[in-house]
């Protein structure tokens, strides 16, 4: 017994001996206040019993936040009661002062008894394999494996103070992904939130979600293609505001921090909106559309991005847009459409954005676009997980995870997705269809299978004319 409890029994027993003195001085003049009030001081040392038995076994929030017994008294209680419920007030008091843990979210977060603040360690880890056949061009029928991603990091917050930051290892190298703050607060009444710092864009749906939640090992080619020069982050402000039904974001922000810092910022103010026009328990509508201006800074490299059609390993099978320098500013825009329906899902993507600038053949203006159709159903074990406030991916919550004993969670997918860079000087055009499954271990861990009927058509680099082949993509995944 812990040393705080040893005094309980004998507490408790002094209890019983003055509840004993006191019937027998009151029996002679009331049996039947005697029989309630020995009821009633039974049924107090029972609930004190059950609260310090609480306490024993640690604290916890309800323990915590529990007002002390009210003692209802047939004429003076014994001096033995009020010691104890003395003793039992000090000891619930000091609990509510101690920090809580919570493993949730699948790492331990730490919170001060008040919330105000918290911090806990978040990171992910993506195992790949991959294997292609069927191209023309042999060197394309590739086998590997791959760490696709390390990423190990921190978040928290303090007061109306947020704050993440993140390091990803991936492509044999080590970058910087989330590095900033946030600042909680209100616009025009409404619940809003500023961003200091490197952050995902807020740009389409796939776009702004996390790979770690998204239904697919990569996103779609409108969340990775339809991108500004300076890739998916970007050093700099964006505001949020949150509606009922609806979230609006504009941000300015120049190249990632992990620029080499040798040349000036490409520069870009970005906007997005969305609106939840239906909102039940078990379905969602969700409309949106988004936009960006960039001003490209000269020379800068990246500015087409190949678009890998079968997945990250297989850097051979991409759509090439070709090679076009000159660029000095451009300019995008696209809209989302996406259902849930009970444990059925649906969204498309479409986006453009246009590029202009002096090349060699004089001034040039050119566009390039990509779309996306995308289904799934799960047949068991969990429901969509998409976040309405935000118009992003969220975490899947199993209902009999594996690691319970259960079967976790199944989840069907398809998606065909199309990318045309044919008014560019050199671009090339594909699409691919892809269908698989997921298995979600629990709500941390998930083992994804994707097979991939591609097709290119490319006009410049070394796979050049019409090619086409099937890619089977394998990962394990553990993100917390």
């Amino acid at each position: 017994m812990h040393p705080t409890f040893r005094p309980r029994l004998t507490a408790l027993a002094a209890a019983v001996g003055c509840l004993l003195a006191a019937s027998a001085a009151s029996a002679q003049s009331d049996p039947t206040a005697l029989e309630a009030l020995v009821r009633q001081q039974a049924e107090q040392i029972r609930q004190l019993e059950a609260r310090l038995s609480v306490l024993e076994a640690g604290p916890t929030p309800d323990v915590a936040a529990a007002p002390p017994a009210t003692v209802a008294t047939h004429g003076a209680a014994p001096a033995a009661d009020a010691t104890l419920i003395e003793r039992v007030a000090k000891i619930e008091a000091a609990q509510a002062k101690v920090p809580a843990v919570s493993w949730s979210k699948g790492a331990p977060q730490f919170a001060s008894a008040d919330g105000q603040v918290t911090f806990r360690p978040r990171g992910r880890v993506f195992v790949d394999t991959s294997s292609t056949h069927g191209s023309d061009f042999d060197a394309r029928n590739i086998t590997g494996t791959e760490i696709r991603s390390v990423r190990l990091g921190v978040e928290g917050s303090y007061c109306i103070l947020g704050y993440a930051v993140e390091g990803d290892f991936a492509d044999n190298g080590v970058a910087w992904k989330s590095a900033y703050v946030t600042i909680g607060h209100t616009l025009f009444g409404r619940e809003a939130e500023l961003t200091v710092g490197n952050r995902l864009n807020d740009r389409g749906i796939d776009g702004a979600s996390g790979t770690g939640n998204t239904p697919f090992q990569d996103r779609n080619v409108v969340g990775t293609q339809i991108v500004p020069q300076r890739g998916l982050f970007g050093v700099g402000l964006t505001e949020r505001v949150y509606g009922e039904n609806w979230h609006a974001s504009l941000s300015i922000a120049g190249n990632d921090l992990n620029n080499v810092g040798d040349s000036d910022d490409s520069m870009t103010l970005a906007g997005r909106v969305h609106w939840t026009a239906v909102k039940r328990a078990d379905s969602l509508l969700h409309l949106g559309a988004w936009g960006f201006y960039e001003d490209i800074a000269p020379g800068s490299s990246g500015v087409f991005r190949s678009s890998a059609i079968a997945g990250h390993l297989n850097d051979l099978v991409k759509i090439a847009p070709g090679a076009l320098p000159g660029a000095d500013h451009g300019h995008g825009y696209g809209v989302e459409l996406l259902g849930v329906r009970g444990p059925f899902w649906g969204y498309g993507e479409w986006g453009r954005r246009d590029v202009a600038g002096v090349g060699g053949a004089g001034r040039f203006d050119v566009a390039h676009d990509a779309w996306a159709l995308s289904a799934g159903w799960f047949l068991s074990g969990a429901s969509p997980a998409f976040a309405a406030k935000t118009g992003t991916w969220s975490r899947v919550k199993v209902a009999r995870p594996v690691t319970a004993g259960g079967w976790g969670a199944w989840e069907l997918k398809a998606r065909y997705e199309n990318v045309d860079y044919g008014e560019l000087p050199a671009g090339g055009t594909g699409d691919a269809l892809t269908v698989g499954v997921n298995w979600y271990l629990n709500d941390f861990s998930r083992v994804m299978l994707d097979a991939i009927r591609w097709e290119t058509d490319n006009r410049s680099g070394e796979y050049r004319g019409e090619d086409r082949g099937t890619t089977l993509n394998a990962r394990f995944q553990l993100a917390f």
